[in-house]
């Protein structure tokens, strides 16, 4: 976990040094917020997310917030949310990010009246395109821990995304 830290510091240390260039005609404008609907842990397994950019941009506060379909009866379902941070690579248009968030990692199934939704801490690698337009594509894949599986269930499971939707600058 240290690593990832590191890692994200490493990845976004030089944007927070720089400061903030002011806006001109010619210079990029900086994202302020993006909000994305689509499926994945990020975003409450089925529903939307927003993004607070940061300073320059290269760091970000999201929160999702979505809705777990009870695929067969008995299983888990219901509302779901998800929280965390994105560090960015540099870039206007394509974007690489690591992300570190709370969310929901698994459910468990054929359990009817006492089932449970397992949260845990994940970390992301993913891609955004976000164009002059506005127009945002997000994807990631991660791996996620739920501390609270019962003994002999997977701990350790594979996270994913996928959402469009649209980011504002200034």
């Amino acid at each position: 976990m240290r690593s990832l830290l590191v890692s994200l510091l490493v990845i976004t240390a030089p944007s927070l040094a720089a400061g903030q260039a002011p806006a001109t005609s010619d210079a990029p404008r900086l994202r302020t917020f993006t909000l994305t609907g689509g499926t994945g842990n990020a975003m409450g397994w089925i529903g939307m997310q927003g993004e607070k950019y940061l300073g320059t941009g290269r760091v970000s506060l999201f929160g999702g917030l979505g809705y777990t379909p009870e695929l067969e009866t008995g299983d888990a379902h219901g509302l779901t949310v998800a929280a965390g941070v994105r560090g960015y690579t540099p870039g206007f248009t394509h974007r690489g990010f690591v992300e570190l968030s709370l969310s929901q990692l698994a459910i468990e199934t054929a359990c009817f009246d006492d089932c449970r939704r397992l949260y845990g801490p994940g970390v992301q690698l993913g891609y955004q395109l976000a164009t002059r337009g506005g127009f945002t594509f997000m994807v990631s894949a991660g791996i996620g821990y739920a501390p609270s599986a019962k003994p002999g269930e997977d701990e350790v499971g594979a996270l994913g995304g996928i959402g469009v939707g649209y980011t504002w600058r200034r």
